[in-house]
């Protein structure tokens, strides 16, 4: 059969009899033919790229419709963009694929550092760092995501900590600030705890990291302490010197008793003496008669004797 020779398809093929087909030139015969090869390879490369896509689409459309939460997050579902009452809980999770979404929201504690300029009770210009830990609260993970979104750390967390420190630092005078400083900590603390509570938060540590005056003001407080040491050094000097002069006083009354006592001593020795004395002058100077006059001590002596 020659190559252009008729096929009982080329009928159905390309709309021609075998007469019609036989009056064409063997150019057209050559076009055709080629062109129907080429529409039967097509058709077949056709099938296979339709099925490829077909089996990506099915794997794509398999890993849209799960999603995996992981520990210390939870999901929250949107259909068509809206939020869902329930939220999704850790672990592998089914949705519908294109149609519904899962948006992770990290609960696990996280830390922020907020500096605030404020004033204080005293209109002292107080310049403060504080460090929160928090935590998104689970349970009412869609309902902040439905109200704020996931950008809510700059929404509502950290100007609640700056309207908190504000409201405290205002209730103290600067020198409140530094002596009462775990006490105005707590407030702080309770301030921010009510505010951000009930939007779905959990405060589980908070610290008071810095605090810092202006320059005048630390100038005045050192002076103060410098004054205050200064009087403190005065004052244990004093004590000091009245340490001493009690114990000086204590040896000058000590000396004076001894002193007291060996006088009262020598004294009483030397009327002995000089009552010895006498006796033995009296004796000496007996005449061998009897005395007129007796001694209160029984003692016989004359008063007056011949010379």
């Amino acid at each position: 059969m020659a190559k252009y020779d008729y096929k009982p398809e080329y009928e159905k093929i390309f709309k021609l009899t075998e007469k019609e087909w036989n009056e064409l030139p063997d150019y057209r015969k050559s076009d055709m033919i080629d062109l129907h090869e080429f529409s039967k390879k097509f058709k077949q490369w056709l099938k296979v790229i339709i099925i490829v896509g077909l089996i990506i689409f099915g794997i794509i459309t398999f890993f849209n419709s799960i999603k995996t939460v992981p520990t210390g997050c939870v999901g929250v579902k949107t259909r068509f963009g809206k939020v869902q009452d329930n939220t999704i809980s850790e672990g592998f999770n089914f949705k519908a694929p294109y149609i519904e979404k899962i948006i992770l929201i990290d609960c696990k504690t996280k830390k922020i550092e907020v500096t605030s300029e404020s004033s204080s009770k005293d209109l002292q210009t107080v310049k403060v760092t504080i460090a929160v830990n928090y935590n998104v609260n689970k349970n009412t993970a869609n309902k902040l995501y439905k109200e704020v979104g996931t950008d809510y750390e700059n929404i509502i967390i950290s100007p609640a900590i700056q309207e908190s420190i504000k409201s405290v630092m205002a209730q103290y005078t600067a020198e409140e600030l530094i002596t009462k400083r775990a006490e105005v900590s707590s407030k702080i603390h309770e301030t921010l705890f009510n505010k951000i509570q009930n939007r779905g938060f959990d405060v589980t540590e908070f610290n008071i990291t810095n605090i810092d005056f202006s320059d005048t003001f630390d100038q005045a407080i050192e002076t103060k302490a410098v004054k205050q040491q200064e009087v403190e050094t005065a004052k244990a000097e004093l004590e000091k010197q009245k340490i001493q002069n009690e114990k000086e006083i204590s040896v000058a009354e000590k000396d004076a008793e001894v002193m007291r006592l060996q006088n009262s001593q020598i004294t009483e020795n030397t009327l002995r003496l000089k009552e010895l004395e006498v006796q033995q002058n009296l004796i000496n100077k007996w005449n061998g008669q009897l005395p007129t006059t007796m001694l209160n001590d029984g003692i016989n002596s004359l008063l007056t004797l011949n010379k």
